[in-house]
């Protein structure tokens, strides 16, 4: 079901448990479980809802990482290597 934030001008609707997220997430991010679980409680509460722009802004916090890092990963091995100080910049600013 879709439910609206009371009270906020523009507020969207909102996702009701993981596996509508899981459906979402179907369409354009290869996740690992681990992964999709962590997602599931930073942006999803308790009870297993959330809302419209909470899951707008993690997708594309998840897109802006998964681009930081395919241009990151010149040789495509899927793995890179970062220093400290790099590893906070890409962090902090995704």
């Amino acid at each position: 079901p879709i439910h609206s934030r009371a009270g906020k001008s523009g507020g969207g609707g909102g996702a009701s448990g993981s596996r509508g997220a899981g459906r979402a997430f179907e369409s354009g991010f290869q996740l690992s479980p681990e992964l999709f679980q962590m997602i599931i409680r930073r942006y999803f509460y308790e009870d297993g809802n959330t809302y419209f722009d909470n899951f707008i802004s993690c997708l594309v916090s998840l897109d802006a990482i998964f681009r930081t890092f395919k241009s990151l990963d010149k040789d495509g091995s899927g793995q890179i290597l970062v220093n400290i100080q790099h590893w906070l910049q890409l962090t902090m600013y995704s």
